[in-house]
């Protein structure tokens, strides 16, 4: 379902990012089955969002087949989320809705209730490194708010991060189901080892429990 931006983005290279990000997520994709199901409604969340430049993108890679399609992003930071709201507003009559909450994430997946679910859970350049505990807690109330055949989908800047982002979701007993190292992501040159979008990882939720003899 196509999404155009009301605002230009800031930076010039920025559509070149998303046109890479759009080939690598379907390039990740690739084989897994059921990921866009014509004719029903798909609902993303995308956590810790930004300016949630990579709207357009989910719309359309997971969307594409979709009567009815709501993204929600969230995000602790009110000037970006004021940008994304600006650039992705809809309009009340039509079948793509947007909305963008100021809002820690954490709180905000613990606030949602447990029959709110999600075909997609999106965060894009996650930072576990930075605050494990947080970032915890963050995918424990990612995975809980997908639909039972809902998808996780994550990128990472750097290998080390993705490679702790990843186990600790597996340690969650979330199932990886595709991991892509982008090989056209952007090098940043103020951090060595550093590039925009270089890994992809899909995860499903932890399979139910087997109830015992």
């Amino acid at each position: 379902m196509p999404l155009n931006p009301n605002t230009p983005f800031h930076s010039a290279g920025l559509p070149e990012d998303m046109s890479v990000l759009r080939r690598a997520l379907e390039t990740t994709l690739a084989g897994i089955p059921g990921v866009n199901k014509a004719g029903t409604e798909q609902r993303i969340l995308n956590l810790a969002c930004g300016r949630a430049d990579e709207t357009g993108v989910l719309a359309d890679v997971f969307g594409r087949d979709a009567e009815r399609l709501e993204i929600v992003g969230a995000d602790i930071r009110s000037a970006e989320i004021e940008e994304a709201s600006l650039r992705w507003r809809t309009e009340k009559e039509s079948d793509l809705q947007t909305r963008f909450h100021v809002e820690d994430g954490k709180r905000f997946l613990a606030a949602m209730s447990s029959r709110e679910r999600f075909d997609i859970t999106f965060m894009r350049h996650q930072n576990f490194w930075n605050d494990p505990v947080l970032w915890e807690r963050m995918f424990e109330g990612a995975l809980r708010q997908l639909t039972d055949d809902g998808l996780f989908v994550l990128t990472s800047y750097f290998d080390v991060e993705h490679e702790l982002a990843c186990r600790k979701l597996t340690d969650l007993g979330a199932v990886k189901i595709a991991d892509h190292r982008n090989p056209r992501s952007r090098k940043l040159s103020e951090a060595p080892g550093k590039s925009i979008d270089r890994h992809i990882a899909i995860f499903r939720r932890p399979p139910p429990s087997t109830p015992g003899p």
